[in-house]
């Protein structure tokens, strides 16, 4: 590299969430970023496609107002999130096979104080229970709430403790988990769910809302981000898959090159590796020094989800924009309507795993099948569609935050980006985002 050769750059491996919001703070702050995505599309496990003509998302996604770093970087490429988001109050109603409500809904009052609300969402839901049962319950998920964990534990053995009755927690604690978690109580960290309560339920109303996606999530965050990535110079490759990283010693302007199939190499200063654990430990050395950060990759179990989308011939504008199902195929039933789509339904299935392994076809028609019974209304769908992640999410079991590996590598300059690293949080957009302004902060403070 001559004198007047430009800079190398910063080379983020991955444009999901967390890759997008490291490669824009880092040009934001003036350095020369490449961008490189193995799919077609950024937004990574939350991007846009195209089913039949209407634009969709590979997943379903809700936020909660909590989830504040998100709503900024979604600000900070010129959307405006009172208007992307139909805002609901944070609740659940949940729906048997039957049709009919299996217990009082869990209603948050969006007005009211933070632990009268929650003690009232509570009481109502608990109405068909002796007053000490209630009582009990009440106690109990206040200090679920205030009381700190000194030791991690299964999700269901804390809810026992805290005398949560199994009939609230087969209808309000076990779908919650499921919903924030992917992973069920018997075996979902507590310290992790613990924490999610407490940043939804004890910030006031704003932070409890439940935000749905009033437009594809592509356009909220992913295709702005690139088109600014790009206006400020940087480099993004769609479509191109790395599959190895050499680093020189010798060369301290470009101390690392990516490879891609075609075997073309890309110089690098640094490089944020924003990719899922098992392609950033396919991608790093196997040597000495190294087995922390190959214990911990290794040590990050997924998950995952199905979210199955069905059109009708009819518009649904009836239907309210989220249901809660119990004992059915898929837990959480969207009125596709808010995000323009008003003829279909996205119904997700989390921990999908468990689930008997169906063909996308007979999945989307299994789930036809159930909500015609639950909802007779309904009738039978034109079309539909399955989409499964099946890596979708950390398995966030118990201990889980002792295991995740550092975001730092033995390789000087090199970093690791993901939802997967952020501590007491699971695998969600705001993880993605906190690890992917992390791993931009680390590169800063060693590039000055």
């Amino acid at each position: 590299m001559t004198s007047s050769s430009p800079p190398a750059p910063a080379v983020v491996v991955g444009a999901g969430w967390a890759g997008l919001t490291a490669a824009l703070a880092l040009a934001r702050a003036g350095h020369p970023v490449h961008l490189i995505e193995a799919g077609k599309a950024p937004g990574g496990r939350a991007r846009s496609l195209d089913l039949d003509g209407t634009p969709l998302d590979n997943g379903q996604h809700i936020l909660v107002g909590a989830c504040q770093q998100t709503l900024q970087q979604i600000r900070s490429v010129g959307i405006n999130p009172e208007q992307a988001f139909q805002a609901l109050p944070f609740g659940l109603r949940m729906f048997g096979p039957t049709g009919r409500p299996q217990a009082p809904a869990f209603l948050l009052e969006p007005r009211s104080p933070r632990l009268p609300a929650l003690a009232a969402a509570l009481y109502r839901a608990l109405a068909k229970h002796s007053l000490g049962t209630r009582l009990r319950a009440l106690s109990g998920a206040a200090a679920m709430l205030h009381r700190p964990l000194r030791d991690d534990l299964p999700v269901l053995d804390w809810l026992r403790q805290r005398r949560q009755p199994d009939a609230l927690i087969r209808s309000l604690w076990d779908p919650l988990c499921l919903a924030v978690m992917n992973t069920p109580t018997r075996t979902a960290s507590a310290r992790i769910f613990q924490n999610v309560l407490r940043l939804a339920l004890n910030h006031g109303p704003e932070a409890a809302r439940l935000l749905v996606p009033a437009r594809p999530l592509g356009e909220l965050f992913p295709e702005p981000a690139v088109q600014e990535l790009r206006e400020r110079g940087a480099r993004v490759d769609l479509g191109r898959r790395i599959t190895a990283i050499e680093r020189s010693t010798t060369h301290d302007a470009a101390p690392y090159r990516l490879r891609d199939r075609q075997g073309v190499a890309s110089p690098a200063r640094g490089v944020i590796l924003a990719t899922p654990p098992a392609a950033a430990a396919a991608l790093l050395p196997h040597e000495t020094g190294w087995e922390a950060t190959h214990q911990g990759l290794n040590a990050m179990g997924a998950r995952s989800i199905c979210t199955v989308y069905l059109r009708y011939a009819r518009r649904l504008d009836d239907l309210p924009p989220l249901q809660g199902l119990l004992d059915q195929h898929g837990q959480w039933l969207i009125a596709r309507n808010v995000a323009g789509a008003p003829h279909w339904l996205a119904v997700v299935i989390s921990a999908a795993d468990d689930l008997e392994p169906l063909t996308a076809d007979a999945r989307w028609r299994t789930v036809a099948r159930s909500l015609a019974q639950t909802f007779p209304k309904l009738g039978e769908p034109e079309t539909g569609h399955s989409i499964c992640e099946r890596r979708a999410t950390l398995d966030a079991q118990a201990g889980l935050d002792a295991r995740r590996p550092p975001a730092r590598t033995p390789w000087p300059g090199c970093y690791l980006a993901g939802d997967y690293l952020t501590p007491a949080l699971p695998s969600t957009l705001e993880a993605a985002v906190q690890s992917g302004l992390e791993s931009a902060h680390l590169y800063l403070e060693d590039h000055p």
